[in-house]
């Protein structure tokens, strides 16, 4: 109760011009850019936060250090005006779908096993649909899609489900199959392969931090066999063009999603092994926050991205959903 009345004090005493200016300091440490980021000129952010300063009676930066410091105070004040922003903009999504207007921004995080082998076939179509939309995207990991969410700097998310958080929404898109990825020899691989059967010993990986490494361990504790690198080199990758060219040149095996496969040369495809049923698989879905309000912009990107993938899925009758986390 404290909190709301604090927070009602601070918009009565402030207009949203002045805490803008505020947040774009915060956010920059350096009063010329957030000037430059706000269109007006230094002097009047400058004067407009001393103001509202003067008023709460509180220092909210340090303007003697460089770049420029939060004080204690100012930091619980900047949390608190971050939460009062994201309920204005919720406010101002709300009006727009009531009155059936698209606007504004879209902010996208796509994790990035799905990011490169996604976005072109979905985005051009979205993107049109919607031309008054500006849409950010950023390929991030799936904690920071949620952290993201959380704070409400992040719209909607892209990445493998389930993630069964209470204060998010999951809207699955389509379920894709894990292949084996294996260049240790040139033989044409023409046999199926069980998870029970794979060598998980001379698996390149992706660093710690995707959930696509989580989910290999995962298949590993499925087959019954540890995940130990007994080669004399390391290679974990941040992305997964490195991890497949490392793989490619280096005569190695990974495990991949199938979209990752799509653009492969002949050459490539011949080094994929399919698993046998059932086909250890990953779901990918949209996820929000709860408070998300753009429904129908949200209803048309799952169509849009269900649509640009449904003819490359392979068909498969058995699949065992890998969880990410």
């Amino acid at each position: 109760m404290l909190i709301l009345t604090v927070s009602i004090i601070i918009v009565f005493i402030m207009n949203i011009q002045q805490f803008q200016y505020v947040l774009a300091v915060a956010d920059s440490k350096n009063f010329e850019e957030a000037a430059e980021r706000c269109f007006v000129t230094q002097s009047t952010l400058s004067t407009m936060i001393g103001r509202l300063e003067d008023e709460l009676r509180i220092k909210i930066f340090n303007r003697k250090t460089k770049p420029v410091s939060i004080t204690d105070e100012g930091q619980k004040i900047i949390e608190r005006l971050r939460i009062i922003n994201n309920e204005i903009l919720i406010l101002e999504d709300m009006v727009q779908e009531l009155k059936g207007e698209m606007k504004g921004e879209l902010k996208i995080g796509v994790i990035p096993t799905v990011a490169p082998y996604l976005l072109h076939l979905f985005v051009p179509e979205f993107s049109q649909r919607f031309p008054e939309i500006k849409i950010l995207i950023k390929e991030i990991t799936t904690s920071q899609i949620i952290e993201s969410l959380k704070n409400r700097s992040l719209d909607v998310g892209i990445l493998a489900l389930p993630i069964r958080d209470k204060e998010l929404e999951e809207y699955e898109l389509y379920t894709e199959p894990f292949f084996v990825y294996d260049y240790r020899n040139n033989q044409l691989h023409t046999t199926k392969i069980s998870m029970n059967d794979l060598d998980y010993s001379k698996l390149w990986l992706l660093q710690e931090g995707h959930c696509l490494r989580t989910q290999v361990f995962e298949i590993c504790e499925r087959s019954n066999k540890h995940l130990k690198n007994k080669l004399n080199v390391e290679f974990e990758s941040g992305s997964m063009d490195s991890l497949l060219r490392f793989t490619k040149f280096n005569k190695g095996m990974t495990i991949i999603p199938f979209l990752s496969s799509v653009d492969f040369s002949d050459k490539d495809k011949s080094h994929i092994v399919e698993f046998k049923e059932p086909v250890p698989s990953r779901a990918i879905g949209l996820l929000t926050h709860n408070f998300f309000v753009k429904k129908r912009l949200l209803k048309e990107l799952k169509r849009i991205i269900q649509s640009s993938v449904k003819e490359l899925l392979p068909k498969i009758e058995k699949m065992e959903i890998i969880k990410p986390l």
